[in-house]
């Protein structure tokens, strides 16, 4: 009898597994295979976009990046299943089924767990294109579908991943359109940082229609069509019906604060649960689950929780947006700083850089959003001050060191 059997070895499931170990919980995961180890964000997601887009502002050789992207990809899925195994975790290969809620099968093996957690991931959501078929890729497939001649690219989808996508081929010189529906791209981003990178990635060359069909354009004219138009939660697991988990509203698996399903001894975490797919948060959640199986009762708290694109530049938010302030009622203000008047700007040629920030009448920070090619890392101090309940003034007793992009964040006055 195992006490944790995970499906899934993606960033949830590898994070609970290291943990159950380290709280000497004796643990089974199970995943389809060697090639899927690690899941999306490893083998397909954002391991291999941000590398290779960080590859690409250095070297534009397009074989080159992809070569020395696998070569990483291969060394990080040997080395965290390598860890495991050498912690005592016993690794299952194939396909899970459900027996019970106590038991899985996997081939011929019969697994027996007193707790379990579901990490399946998720999967690209699909649209019908009748024309070009034979051209239409999902973006997680890029990298094993790009060829070097390929030229001239549609983005259908100008959410996260589509404005991402275009980044890195814009970067190593490919021709690159892009085609949102909804009015603006990055539509769950404040209004004016949307509408300011959208600009900026302009000028960079890219095109970008907004409300606007992709059907409208001559498809022939493209070498590759990817489809970008966000993920959905994966969980086909045979017998998972049987045992009665049930689902959220918006199809993913109904969990509670404390992450457990409708079935007490099941939890889950990740894509497979989230509106918002990202590896950091079904690490986060992973973490919980495991504090729960000991005895601690933590709830998942999403507070200060980091937002980023990873385009070029990049955008990051965390907190209230101004729409959601306005709509809820609550009375706020603005500070908005540019980098360009600060020197490190130059030193760092961030000179397109942009913070938003919304303060509440007694000046705590609210929300922030920021553009620059640092934005991700810069974010986690704006993270810190709400989840401190910091305000503008706490983080002027900051002394940065100098030049940096983050000491303009520490200049901000009301």
């Amino acid at each position: 009898m195992y006490d944790l059997a995970i499906i899934g070895a993606g960033a949830g499931g590898i994070e609970a597994a290291r943990l159950a170990c380290k709280n000497n919980l004796k643990t089974a995961i199970i995943e389809k295979d060697f090639q899927s180890w690690g899941g999306i964000c490893v083998n397909k997601g954002c391991i291999p976009f941000k590398l290779s887009l960080n590859l690409a502002q250095k070297n534009k050789s397009l074989s080159l990046i992809l070569e020395k992207e696998k070569q990483i990809i291969s060394y990080l899925k040997k080395t965290s299943l390598d860890n495991l195994i050498r912690k005592g975790v016993q690794v299952f290969w194939g396909e899970a089924e459900f027996v019970d809620e106590n038991i899985l099968k996997v081939n011929q093996n019969l697994i027996k767990a007193k707790n379990m957690i579901i990490a399946t991931g998720s999967l690209p959501k699909t649209i019908n294109i009748d024309n070009g078929k034979d051209k239409v890729i999902f973006a997680q497939d890029l990298f094993s579908s790009i060829k070097e001649e390929d030229e001239n690219f549609l983005i259908v989808g100008g959410g996260s991943i589509g404005i991402e996508t275009a980044s890195l081929l814009n970067c190593v010189g490919k021709k690159v359109v892009v085609v949102e529906k909804e009015e603006r791209i990055l539509p769950f981003v404040d209004k004016e940082i949307a509408e300011r990178l959208k600009i900026i990635l302009e000028r960079k060359g890219i095109e970008i229609y907004t409300s606007f069909d992709f059907k409208n354009l001559d498809l022939s004219l493209f070498d590759k069509i990817l489809i970008c138009v966000g993920r959905k939660p994966s969980f086909e697991i045979s017998g998972l019906e049987k045992i009665g988990i049930e689902k959220n509203s918006w199809g993913g698996i109904k969990t509670d604060v404390f992450l457990q399903t409708n079935i007490k001894n099941i939890y889950a975490c990740g894509d497979v649960t989230s509106k918002k797919m990202y590896a950091y948060l079904a690490q986060r959640q992973a973490q919980i689950i495991i504090k729960n199986i000991l005895g601690e009762k933590e709830k998942i708290d999403e507070e200060g929780f980091p937002e980023v694109v990873f385009s070029l530049p990049q955008v990051a938010w965390v907190g209230f947006k101004e729409e959601d302030l306005v709509k809820k009622g609550i009375k706020y203000k603005v500070i908005k700083t540019h980098f360009a008047p600060f020197s490190s700007s130059y030193v760092y040629d961030d000179k397109e850089g942009f913070i938003k920030i919304l303060i509440d009448e007694e000046g705590k920070i609210l929300g922030a959003t920021i553009v620059s090619h640092l934005a991700s890392e810069i974010i986690n101090i704006f993270a810190l001050a709400i989840k401190a309940n910091l305000s503008c003034k706490d983080l002027k007793k900051v002394i940065p060191p100098h030049p940096t992009l983050s000491e303009i964040i520490f200049s901000v006055t009301e």
